[in-house]
């Protein structure tokens, strides 16, 4: 999932051991929380000089190609910003211990640092609260029975199990403040997709991939992934206030969020000994090898910012763009979790 990805560890704050939360709040040991095959790759082992030869040659590909390395930018919150966020989440008193809340909390704020840093402090806010929310969801911090009903609560109107999802649903009614009409709406669905798919993968466990499993991966990946949110993010109602001039870019934008954490994710997994991932999969239902998989993600990742820098053409528009896609490709590379500085040292 999109969120474990990005967000099991942060660029301040160590990550979190079981130990740090409450026992009616840790994850079942025995549950898979991915919705991909368990079984082993497909394709051939990789040693670690090809795998950090290969991820190194995409990324730099990837640069070349896009220039998005060129509106890197400061990877500070703003400190208004992060005293905002702080406040509203202890006004909900969460019962979450803080370690573990001020982990989530500086997610939240490195996202919006980069990813969101174009965008005016209410919105920065908004998408700094989603993030702590969804992340502490897919971490396991609510335990299985409030998560069960908390589609079901939303649409009833009936209060939630555990503060934090109060606080989730708070801050999704909020959306309606700096985003309007189609985006606001649509971050809501996707942020209530998110949590229908969480359910159902935390409950199914891995499943079998074949050949004919290309659609169901693509498919779980864009409803767990919260891509069309942080999309939808991209564009607030201050600076960007006509839909019609951008709604034909959020697709293109939900594909790039997941194409890049694929590709910059590589290294570390591949490292790790993962065969879980997506681009394993992605060799796996395509009949291809591993990096094969990989040079297929990072010409989609190359595709999608063309595809969209042609929709929007030149305005506000294309500027949200811009630093968007600089801000969380630069997330990706700078953060810490991705060990990136091992193969890409002229970037630190």
């Amino acid at each position: 999932m999109l969120l474990s990805r990005l967000f099991t560890s942060s660029t301040s704050v160590p990550c979190i051991e079981k130990s740090d939360l409450p026992s009616e709040l840790k994850h079942d040991s025995t549950m898979d929380d991915d919705y991909s095959s368990d079984s082993d790759s497909s394709s051939e082992d990789l040693d670690q000089e090809d795998f950090a030869t290969l991820s190194r040659k995409a990324i730099l590909d990837y640069f070349d190609k896009t220039r998005v390395n060129e509106h890197f930018g400061s990877l500070t919150p703003d400190p208004e910003v992060a005293r905002r966020v702080r406040q509203k989440i202890a006004d909900f008193n969460l019962g979450i211990p803080a370690k573990v809340c001020e982990r989530y909390t500086q997610t939240g704020l490195d996202i919006v640092a980069t990813a969101f840093r174009h965008t005016p402090p209410d919105a920065q806010v908004l998408s700094a609260i989603c993030t702590f929310c969804t992340a502490a969801f897919d971490d396991g911090v609510v335990d299985m029975e409030a998560s069960l009903q908390f589609t079901e609560r939303f649409i009833d109107r009936r209060p939630q199990l555990h503060p934090l999802l109060d606080l989730y649903v708070d801050t999704l009614v909020s959306m309606r403040g700096p985003y309007k009409g189609y985006s606001a709406t649509a971050m809501v669905a996707n942020c209530l997709d998110f949590g229908n798919a969480e359910m159902f993968t935390r409950q199914a466990g891995a499943l079998v991939l074949t050949s004919d499993s290309s659609q169901y991966i693509e498919y779980m990946r864009m409803k767990e992934g919260f891509s069309d949110c942080y999309a939808c993010f991209i564009w607030p109602h201050a600076t960007c206030p006509d839909p019609k001039r951008y709604i034909q870019a959020i697709y293109g934008a939900a594909n790039f969020i997941n194409l890049v954490n694929d590709m910059f994710s590589f290294y570390k997994e591949e490292k790790a000994g993962e065969t879980w991932t997506y681009v394993h999969n992605y060799a796996r239902v395509h009949d291809l090898t591993v990096p094969e998989a990989l040079e297929k993600v990072k010409q989609l990742a190359i595709d999608v910012v063309h595809r969209i820098r042609g929709v929007l053409g030149e305005g506000p528009e294309r500027d949200a763009w811009e630093s968007f896609a600089a801000g969380y490709t630069q997330f990706h590379l700078q953060t810490a979790r991705y060990q990136l500085q091992e193969i890409l040292p002229e970037y630190f």
